[in-house]
């Protein structure tokens, strides 16, 4: 089964779920725009704020939505090590990541991920957003929100070309859900595109521009 159809092909089931508080906090320096959150959803589109609280489970190494497995072939893929928490959702409409108590944190709701492919048209939607969450615990958040969104585009960019996403794919998603304009959180989808075709041709060339890093883990 390939990567892509992996990731929607398990079923979620809420099994005694409760809410569990997500809250993270910046550091003066990064301004009072920037929050450590990066959040889309098909409804709410992107932005760095959103829901405090998310009716879900951690999930487990094995876990039968499939959404650790896809993260793990992403990390391998980019040989990123750090640790850091994945949690299935149901009924929230989206995947986020973000720093909670100094923990790195990512959290899916598995049918957003396939209402995402069915908007798009491709399978390689759902692994994009994954891989642009994933991005954002690699690179850090910050120096700005714009700036950090373009990292984990980046990140993103060169993750999917090592899956074996075509070069086209890889930014169809952005280009089909991101913005015309700039918003306070994040750049315009052309911008963004252009940063996930500079990481593909990177990773096709077997290099890394490190300058879409903060700090790298």
């Amino acid at each position: 089964m390939s990567l892509a159809r992996f990731v929607i092909s398990r079923r979620l089931c809420l099994c005694g779920l409760g809410a569990i508080a997500l809250t993270g906090s910046a550091s003066a320096a990064d301004g009072p725009r920037f929050r450590p959150l990066c959040s889309y959803s098909i409804k709410d589109g992107w932005s760095d704020t959103g829901p405090q609280n998310f009716i879900t489970r951690q999930a487990s190494a094995n876990d039968r939505s499939g959404v650790p497995q896809v993260v793990g072939r992403i990390r391998q893929a980019l040989s990123f090590t750090a640790p850091f928490d994945i949690y299935i959702a149901e009924q929230e409409d989206n995947a986020s990541a973000r720093v909670a108590n100094g923990r790195k944190v990512l959290t899916v709701d598995v049918g957003f991920l396939q209402k995402l492919n069915a908007m798009v048209g491709t399978e390689w939607a759902a692994i994009q957003v994954i891989a642009h969450e994933v991005g954002h615990h690699i690179a850090g958040f910050g120096p700005t929100s714009h700036r950090s969104e373009l990292n984990a585009d980046y990140w993103s960019g060169q993750a999917l070309q090592r899956l074996g996403s075509a070069r086209e794919p890889a930014t169809r998603t952005i280009l089909r859900v991101g913005t015309e304009r700039d918003t306070m959180s994040h750049p315009n989808k052309y911008a963004r595109a252009m940063t996930i075709e500079r990481g593909w041709d990177d990773a096709s060339q077997g290099t890394i521009d490190y300058s879409f890093c903060l700090s790298c883990r």
